[in-house]
């Protein structure tokens, strides 16, 4: 029932839907959750499996502030507008590439060989919102391998920031000497040289060994047991994976504008459901009505019974039409019309999709001569037609039950005027006066305009829809199609959803059909029908109306 064609996008708001708990969303949705916990689990147990043998050691630095206003004006330390900053700050001079180049080389004089890739690969460097301590984490096979680093590490980036320092405050130094040299002798006392020479006092220490910034409060330790526990790690990436899985499930859900219930098939087209049809292989192979799955032909049954009983007058004539191509439109109409000859109506199903027809690939059926033939007076209406035995059962006159069918034939010119032409209103009208039902299989009506004129025509519409695959937005645009066209919307029919429970048994092959129809006012289905033809003239003989070609 369902396509992987892809219909046209229209720029249309999604149809009104009711919203479902978060439990019948999680349900649906399960697979998603299912999924994403398993890889988090995966990914877990491989980080797990992959440093089950390493120790880690933390070493720790305190980068200390100054209140010195001189100081901070010097760009020396950061002053209180950035210090939201300081600690990303830190990290980023901790964390750089000249850290692990200075590691690495005095590693090497050690007599252990660790390039800078090595060392970054084994260093991870943190710090928590507002506080002056970074913390420098390293890991290795082994535990005193996994101090020393730590503790090297540390030692080098406090060497190297401080150091940084040394070589700003030298060079400020200097420019603040050589304005104090530029101001006259009696100036350099007092006033702006008297502020110069206490800035040169505060610089001189900074200067020559640093300021201090960062020290080593922490150096690395000897750990005695490994790092992590693999069980706490796996159990820990599945629960992270259960809550990603729930939150991309939701939010796929949101997404979604696909119809996933009949409920929400019935609220898009603002049209009762009339049946439900069960997602079946049968119908993919197109077996025939006869061998169909018990609940698939009741569902059709019921379509039928729904048609006919649920009105005050029966439904004569309609058309069965999608909101675009693959939705069963063409499944539907065979079945139904099989299913109303199996309960003794006579019936004629007529292809009305000439431009991609497929009634005659499908179950096996001569492509020509069809509607496009009659409708241009080639040939008439009964020679046009093709019996189809739907259910081999005899009735008490010794007549088999049969379904005409018109299928399209060779494709015209232009479909779409020989579809507006008065010969196609005679033919609908003379089949009407013949058969008990008329169904007429149309292309989607929001892309194709072959079939509107065909709405004055028929008592009205019956929309096939499959479930999970159409959406919200192309139900809403033909709902509002057929609406402005003042169409009467029969109902829809659910394809693809889930069977109603009840009873599942294939019913006895019914006794005196032919008189059951007979007492309906129906035409028994075996009697030849005598229509005319659509460009006028008399009533054709039905002569080859009951034989298969």
């Amino acid at each position: 029932m369902s396509s992987s064609q892809t219909a046209s996008n229209y720029a249309l708001e999604p149809a009104t839907r009711e919203s479902l708990p978060v439990l019948a969303v999680l349900r649906r949705r399960a697979w998603i959750v299912l999924v994403v916990a398993l890889l988090a689990g995966a990914a877990a147990a491989a980080f797990a499996y992959a440093n089950r043998n390493d120790y880690a050691s933390t070493a720790k630095l305190l980068f200390r502030q100054t209140n010195s206003q001189e100081v901070q004006a010097l760009g020396l330390l950061p002053g209180s507008p950035d210090a939201d900053n300081l600690s990303n700050n830190n990290v980023e001079v901790v964390d750089s590439r000249r850290v692990a180049d200075a590691t690495s080389e005095e590693l090497r004089s050690l007599g252990r060989d660790l390039s800078p890739e090595d060392v970054d690969e084994k260093i991870t460097v943190s710090t928590k919102k507002d506080t002056d301590i970074v913390n420098i984490a390293a890991t290795d096979t082994s535990a005193r391998r996994a101090a020393q680093l730590a503790t090297i590490y540390a030692r080098m980036a406090a060497e190297i920031a401080n150091g940084d320092q040394k070589v700003l405050a030298r060079r400020i130094l200097r420019n603040m000497v050589a304005q104090l040299d530029e101001l006259p002798s009696h100036q350099r006392f007092i006033g702006a040289g008297a502020r110069i020479r206490n800035t040169i006092e505060r610089l001189r220490p900074i200067a020559e060994v640093g300021p201090g910034s960062p020290i080593m409060i922490q150096s690395g330790f000897v750990p005695t047991t490994k790092i992590g526990n693999p069980t706490r790690t796996i159990v820990l990436g599945v629960l992270f994976g259960v809550v990603l899985g729930i939150g991309l499930a939701l939010l796929r859900e949101q997404a979604d504008r696909r119809l996933h219930r009949p409920e929400e098939v019935s609220a898009a087209f603002d049209a009762p459901v009339l049946t439900t049809v069960p997602r079946s292989r049968a119908l993919k192979r197109n077996v025939p009505f006869k061998n169909l799955p018990t609940e698939v032909a009741e569902a059709f049954r019921m379509l039928q019974m729904n048609l006919r009983f649920a009105r005050k007058k029966p439904v004569r004539s309609l058309i069965v039409t999608s909101s675009r191509s693959g939705e069963g439109k063409t499944t539907v109409a065979w079945n139904l019309a099989s299913a109303a000859v199996t309960g003794g109506l006579s019936v004629v199903l007529v292809e009305a999709d000439m431009r991609r027809p497929t009634l005659a690939e499908r179950y096996e059926l001569e492509p020509e001569p069809g509607l496009s033939e009659a409708l241009q007076g080639e040939i008439t209406i009964t020679e046009a037609m093709q019996p189809v035995v739907p259910l081999e059962l005899a009735n008490r006159n010794g007549n088999q039950r049969y379904l005409q069918v018109l299928v399209a034939g060779g494709r015209p010119p232009d479909p779409w005027a020989l579809m507006q032409s008065d010969a196609m209103g005679r033919l609908l009208d003379v089949l009407k006066q013949h058969h008990d039902l008329v169904v007429v299989d149309t292309p989607p009506i929001p892309h194709v305009a072959d079939a509107i004129s065909l709405l004055r025509h028929v008592d009205g519409v019956l929309v096939a829809a499959s479930v999970n695959s159409t959406r919200g937005p192309e139900a809403r645009r033909l709902r509002d199609q057929l609406a402005s066209l003042d169409a009467h919307v029969l109902g829809v029919v659910a394809n693809g959803g889930t069977p109603v429970s009840g009873y599942g048994y294939a019913p006895a092959p019914p006794d005196g059909g032919a008189q059951a129809a007979e007492g309906n006012g129906a035409r028994p289905a075996g009697t030849p029908a005598e229509p005319q033809s659509p460009t006028g003239g008399e009533p054709q003989s039905p002569s080859g109306g009951d034989k298969r070609d």
